[in-house]
């Protein structure tokens, strides 16, 4: 990995200056929310360069945050202080596990930190937090509970996302039928109209003599005539019931047939990137997980491999979005930065989505590896939200992790995506992936396959040739997976230097 000595100096002064900028706002000060904001800044800048340092600075924020919990002003004042605690804690158990392995240690604050997230109520923080906890566990050698943990976010997930998938359904439902509802009572108005003046009439004739005969005869038909229609009014609306469930039904296939044009073909992919492979796998019809290939004329190629928010119709939605912001920033506005990029499409789907209140979470957005490769002059510029790297030269693994934050709108302040260049050498093997095939269950005790184990199994295949590496991991997925459902999309990118 290179990175420019006069880039890193202009860094380290950038830095120094918001640094010493923070102390003395910290000096003057005597509003704990302000302080609390800025040591939260001054850990954001040290993140990656002093663990020891961030370390300190979040146990301040927590003693801060404790003090201000024993007479909150007000109970909005009081979820705030517990949010700083949590995320304090996340990062607590971040920098024990991360920096310096020890994961019993990290797991006390994760598990603080999951308790606050259960008392404020924000399930999809909660199942992110879930995930790392079980994944503790299981590296500790407690199976129990990390299934049991697992379980949590997996029930967590499939609950958001069917609530989310059923009020789509439902939308639409009720759509269709507000219109037909509209012209049947417009129908049905002008039918009564009708049907008044015509009773208008009758009285009229009634009033000069019309014997009681054809007086019962007109009110039988007029009943009559109301139960006939009000057969058909039935009768219609189960027919447009029938229908809008086709039309659904008919409107997946078809976005299945949208997605699929969307993401790069095999065609293009193998013209690009010729010793390259694509292990797709969608859980439903339509995915969440998409890939994408672009070659500039200046011979750099992008690739990527992003995971969206859930699965099925509304990560397949999500997916459409993603590849239209790539083509957006990289055919039409040619920015060339991987990170720059992603800060782009995180705006623009904030922006879109309507999610402007910073306070509110949302899982709409996604995980996603982000290359820029030239092989002319063997270099790689990566850029990951959450989606990590895995670089393999002669069977060594270089694991380039990914900014810890999605591309959508979250808790906290916005981070920069970080890019990281990488001197490649002929023969090298680049792997990006989504989170689906790390975590399905499966195996003699129903345990998820782990990342630690998939990177271990990539580096063991890396040496044959691509087409085998995709027949490999497609055998190894489904004897692990054995009788088990596939809980997630599964996308695995591979590409030889």
């Amino acid at each position: 990995m290179t990175i420019s000595s006069t880039f890193f100096a202009q860094e380290i002064t950038r830095s120094s200056i918001k640094i010493n900028r923070i102390k003395q706002i910290l000096e003057t000060t005597d509003n704990d929310t302000i302080r609390i904001q800025q040591l939260q800044n001054w850990s954001d800048i040290i993140f990656f360069s002093d663990p020891d340092l961030h370390l300190k600075l979040q146990t301040d924020i927590v003693n801060l945050c404790e003090d201000n919990l024993l007479n909150p002003s007000s109970s909005k004042e009081e979820k705030w202080f517990k949010e700083q605690i949590w995320i304090a804690f996340d990062h607590i158990g971040s920098i024990y596990f991360y920096d310096y392995d020890k994961p019993s240690k990290a797991l006390d604050f994760y598990l603080k930190s999951a308790s606050i997230l259960e008392e404020l109520n924000q399930l999809n923080s909660s199942s992110i937090t879930y995930d790392i906890i079980g994944n503790i566990y299981q590296q500790l050698g407690n199976y129990q509970k990390a299934n049991k943990y697992f379980h949590k976010r997996i029930k967590i997930d499939e609950n958001i996302n069917k609530q989310y998938e059923e009020k789509q359904l439902l939308d639409s439902i009720q759509l269709v039928n507000k219109n037909k509802e509209i012209a049947l009572k417009e129908e049905t108005a002008a039918k009564e109209e009708k049907l008044k003046k015509e009773a208008e009439k009758l009285n009229t004739i009634l009033e000069i003599g019309i014997v009681l005969f054809i007086l019962s005869f007109v009110i039988v038909y007029i009943q009559w005539r109301k139960t006939r229609n009000q057969n058909k009014i039935i009768e219609e609306q189960h027919r447009l019931l029938d229908e809008n469930h086709k039309e659904i039904t008919d409107s997946i296939s078809y976005a299945k047939n949208i997605q699929d044009a969307m993401m790069t073909s095999t065609v293009y992919l193998k013209d690009v990137l010729p010793e390259s492979f694509i292990f797709f796998r969608p859980k439903d019809v339509v995915s969440g997980d998409y890939y994408w290939v672009y070659k500039t004329p200046y011979n750099n190629i992008y690739f990527t491999v992003a995971d969206c928010t859930g699965h099925g119709v509304p990560g397949a939605f999500m997916s459409m979005i993603g590849t239209s912001l790539l083509n957006e920033n990289i055919i039409e506005k040619k920015v060339n930065n991987p990170g720059e990029i992603l800060g782009n499409m995180r705006e623009k789907i904030i922006a879109s989505l309507n999610n402007k209140d910073s306070k509110k979470e949302t899982r709409d957005g996604m995980d996603i590896a982000l290359c820029k490769l030239n092989f002319e002059k063997l270099t790689l510029q990566y850029a990951g939200a959450n989606n990590p790297l895995v670089h393999v030269r002669n069977g060594e693994i270089n694991h380039v992790k990914a900014n810890y934050q999605p591309v959508a709108l979250t808790v906290g302040e916005k981070k920069p995506f970080i890019n990281h260049d990488i001197k490649l050498e002929k023969g090298d093997m680049i792997y990006i992936f989504s989170d689906g095939y790390a975590d399905q269950f499966g195996g003699p005790k129903g345990k998820k396959y782990m990342t630690t184990k998939f990177r271990k199994y990539l580096a063991s295949i890396s040496d044959l040739s691509v087409e085998e590496q995709h027949d490999m991991l497609e055998k190894e997925f489904y004897k692990w997976k054995g009788n088990h459902d596939q809980i997630d999309d599964v996308c695995v990118m591979g590409v030889r230097v």
